[in-house]
């Protein structure tokens, strides 16, 4: 059972934020290099942040001889940070960028900047990060997650320099925001990692595994859902591939990559887990720990609410939607010759996206806010449908195949087209009699 903070420590004392490398695998494991803090659970509300920051230097009360917030060393370059952080992934990582009210900045958003935090003391020391619990968690058990005290902890500041204590430029938030989107990235390859083990561990049993004397992945219910699972994964894909090689990369782009590839690693291994029937609800199956350990991707870095908070920071006050809608213009540009239906439906997509982002824009303001998930939603379904076209012209113009182009067909038909007072009950089955390229393109093991 998992305690509250002490009386006098609030746990958002000092909200440490943690950078975390790209190798990371979608079950949490730290591959290669040196091992970096990842940081899990911060909320980045504006009132939530503004409130956090405020009471660092005021609520956390004092640790030890010592108060909380962040110091100048006198003469030296380095800062003494101390504060306390309730839930802190990869604890056992050797840096950390941390989150903190300098001594004099003023409260709320304007006064917090980032600072450096080592494992390691310049001198060789050790530095004053302690680990006073570890977190019994749901999954990601592979790394490890505390509480952590920074007691006169050597911090090195990673903006300007007046941009910490009074009369900061009030931008720490901001560059911590910069940090946070590209680990967003990182997030959604572990949720696409996810889906991927969870589809290729689905594709292995329903070959192997007999029903009414057949394959099971013969049965015609079963290739619905494998088909489904497949395209998903495909579309997931070609959106945190853009997020990475895409340039310039989109500033809505880490938000919508993540809000979609987090939960299809969720949502997929539930059905890796169904696929597999009782045999994936016990661990000495594969599937069960995938959904365990996926779980916590719509939670690190920002869940789905905090997703869309950004995406309307960013229409608001950069008007981000312009370079995106363009990109996905661009895409559909690039589609292959022969499925003219699917490209003028994501084009037409593209329009009407249009027009649902100036209509929203002009709603009070409370009704706007809730309406920010559907809107989200419906930018990542029309981003992830262009992509596929691009790449299906990509396939087309290397190889001169079209599986590519089935893939984009029964995405946009999924998520974009009307599917009539029939619900698509009288659709073509392309997904049933292309199976086989199907699953032959998305894994090609025995």
């Amino acid at each position: 059972m998992e305690l509250p903070p002490r009386p006098g420590r609030h746990r958002h004392g000092v909200r440490a934020r943690h950078r975390r490398r790209h190798g990371r695998g979608a079950g949490g494991a730290v591959r290669s290099g040196r091992r970096q803090g990842a940081g899990a659970g911060a909320v980045r509300g504006r009132g939530d942040v503004r409130r956090g920051r405020a009471d660092a230097h005021r609520a956390v009360g004092r640790l030890g001889p010592r108060r909380a917030g962040v110091d100048r060393v006198q003469g030296g370059d380095a800062w003494r940070l101390n504060g306390f952080k309730w839930f802190a992934s990869n604890a056992g990582g050797s840096a950390f960028v941390v989150l903190a009210k300098p001594e004099g900045a003023v409260d709320g958003v304007r006064g917090i900047a980032p600072f450096l935090v080592l494992r390691e003391r310049r001198d060789g020391s050790r530095n004053g990060v302690r680990i006073r619990r570890l977190k019994d968690k749901l999954g990601t058990r592979s790394v490890a997650s505390a509480e952590i005290e920074f007691t006169d902890a050597e911090a090195f500041l990673l903006a300007p320099a007046s941009s910490a204590g009074e009369g900061g430029d009030g931008r720490g938030l901001a560059r911590m925001m910069e940090l946070t989107n590209g680990a967003r990235l990182g997030i959604s390859m572990m949720g696409l990692g996810c889906a991927r083990r969870a589809l290729v561990e689905s594709l292995c049993y329903a070959r192997a595994r007999e029903a009414f004397g057949a394959p099971l992945g013969a049965q015609p219910l079963m290739r619905r859902k494998l088909a489904e699972l497949i395209v998903e994964t495909e579309a997931v894909q070609a959106l945190v591939f853009d997020g990475y090689l895409g340039r310039p990369r989109l500033r809505l782009g880490a938000a919508l990559i993540k809000l979609r590839a987090a939960r299809l690693g969720v949502t997929a291994a539930s059905d890796a887990i169904e696929i597999h029937g009782g045999n994936g609800y016990i661990e000495q199956w594969p599937v069960a720990r995938i959904l365990r350990d996926a779980q916590v991707n719509p939670i690190w870095e920002g869940g789905d609410n905090i997703l869309c908070l950004d995406v309307r920071r960013a229409i608001e006050r950069q008007d981000a939607h312009e370079p995106f809608l363009e990109r996905l213009s661009q895409a559909v540009e690039r589609s292959p010759g022969g499925d003219d239906e699917t490209a003028a439906l994501v084009g037409q997509s593209i329009g009407h996206l249009r027009e649902a982002i100036q209509k929203w824009r002009g709603l009070d303001r409370t009704v706007a806010e809730a309406r920010l998930y559907p809107l989200a939603q419906y930018m990542a379904d029309v981003y992830a449908a262009a992509l596929l076209l691009e790449q299906a012209g990509w396939e087309r113009a290397d190889s001169g195949e079209d599986r590519k182009a089935l893939v984009a067909r029964l995405y946009a038909r999924s998520h974009l087209a009307d599917p009539g007072p029939l619900r698509g009950i009288d659709d073509p089955a392309d997904d049933l009699e292309r199976f086989e390229d199907l699953a032959d393109g998305a894994f090609t093991g025995d």
